[in-house]
């Protein structure tokens, strides 16, 4: 009772009071998240495999952009930021397990001043109730709490958005929809699996480091590379189908006319680029930090987008498209469709290693850790316009523009902070089913 008092009267002081309707009809917010889904293993993002059906139909009616960018290759971080238009360097929240800071404004809490209905499915226990990513929402689902294994995850989540979209509250509404499946561990059902070239031996690529599906490897003795990218693949074309009857009932339902419906993901996956196996968060290539991103707009021709963008560029774009006034804290995330800046996009990994997207070109600095751990370069340099696989390092050709980014990070980190102990947070206790499903998801 006292939380939903304060929450009232912060939207009261922020958003105002009175009568929040507009003369045009508001539309319905339509999020759908996708975990773990990089954008280069969808086909409308240039995939050579068809993964992605449904979404690849979805892009061809929406803008879509070519180069966003997580700003943390991590769950609840990336989450946060998206849901709060902030740099994890200003709203503190952890990598994993992290809590969202009840004085900061969500979209959910600024659309519900606004008038919606809100409403979150979400399958990643990361963003459990406990650590406040429900936050303005009406109802909050926590699927982990409703199913007993991962496969039982994306029936369940679509079942329980296809009976909402079936009678919709009589009011805007704002659904957030967390689909899990391309997380590890890789279990897709058998008829979405399409065999990928061999690839090399795991055992043999020296050095390495394998952070996920060690299980399939130990008992079920598959060591090529090909054999996981399989599974990865056929999670995205399973969890594709999921969203493809989302999409059909959103349609069927007559919501297309007045939905933004918005496709993303939180960060992508290493998937032995660079010799790291199966998980994300230490490194900030591409592979982990480039996601995908696409917007169906009422009103808006489909388009693809060059310009590099971010995933905090969600919640400052709807924010403006609804007159919904900007927190008295400034937004590190710009809109998607105003702005006309080149971005220089700071991204953190763990373990001290860091990446800045600036235009083109994408830096990346490796710790001395994961040099020794992966054999990997200090420094990195790629044009991920003519090069987004990043297969040439071009730091010894553009020496200057990395010292310059490298100092700018570095400078930007040291006013800020971030996972130091003067704003960690006290870890919230868990129930014993949101720490199976992180010990499922690799996160205990």
């Amino acid at each position: 009772m006292k939380k939903t008092l304060i929450l009232i009267a912060l939207s009261l002081l922020l958003f105002g009071c009175g009568d929040h309707s507009s003369k045009k009809e508001l539309p319905n917010i339509i999020l759908l998240t996708l975990d773990t889904l990089r954008a280069d293993h969808l086909h409308c993002y240039g995939y050579e495999y068809e993964t992605s059906p449904h979404i690849n139909r979805f892009a061809a009616q929406s803008t879509l952009f070519e180069y966003a960018y997580t700003p943390i290759p991590k769950t609840s971080a990336a989450f946060c930021s998206m849901l709060t238009g902030l740099h994890p360097f200003i709203h503190k929240c952890a990598p994993n397990r992290g809590t969202v800071n009840a004085k900061l404004i969500t979209l959910a809490e600024a659309l519900k001043a606004k008038g919606y209905h809100t409403e979150a499915v979400v399958a990643n226990a990361n963003l459990a109730r406990v650590f406040q990513f429900d936050q303005g929402f009406t109802n909050y689902t926590e699927v982990w709490n409703e199913v007993e294994t991962k496969e039982e995850t994306a029936p369940f989540i679509t079942k329980r958005v296809l009976d909402f979209l079936k009678t919709p509250p009589g009011k805007p509404f704002f659904i957030w929809l967390n689909y899990i499946d391309p997380h590890t561990p890789y279990i897709p059902p058998q008829e979405h699996i399409q065999p990928r070239p061999q690839g090399r031996d795991i055992r043999e690529v020296k050095p390495r480091l394998v952070a996920g599906m060690q299980r399939e490897m130990n008992q079920k003795g598959h060591f090529h590379e090909g054999h996981f990218t399989a599974l990865y693949d056929g999670s995205i074309h399973y969890v594709d189908s999921q969203v493809g009857r989302v999409l059909d009932q959103i349609e069927q339902s007559g919501l297309l006319k007045n939905s933004i419906i918005i496709v993303t993901a939180d960060h992508g996956e290493d998937l032995g680029e660079n010799n790291f196996y199966f998980n994300h968060g230490p490194l900030t290539f591409n592979a982990a930090s480039r996601v995908p991103l696409m917007i169906r707009w009422p009103g808006k021709p489909p388009r693809r987008v060059r310009r590099v963008v971010s995933i905090m560029d969600i919640t400052p774009t709807l924010f403006d498209a609804l007159d919904i006034p900007a927190p008295k804290y400034p937004m590190q995330g710009r809109n998607l469709f105003t702005d006309r800046t080149q971005r220089r996009l700071k991204l953190f990994g763990q373990l001290g290693t860091f990446g800045m997207v600036a235009g083109h070109f994408h830096y990346i600095e490796v710790m001395p850790q994961l040099q020794r751990q992966l054999g990997l370069e200090p420094k990195y340099i790629f044009n991920i316009l003519k090069d987004p696989y990043e297969k040439e390092n071009l730091v010894a050709d553009f020496s200057n523009l990395a010292e310059s980014l490298s100092k700018e990070y570095k400078a930007y980190f040291s006013r800020h902070g971030y996972m130091n102990s003067a704003n960690k947070a006290p870890a919230p206790e868990l129930s014993e089913k949101e720490k199976r499903d992180l010990k499922t998801l690799g996160y205990l």
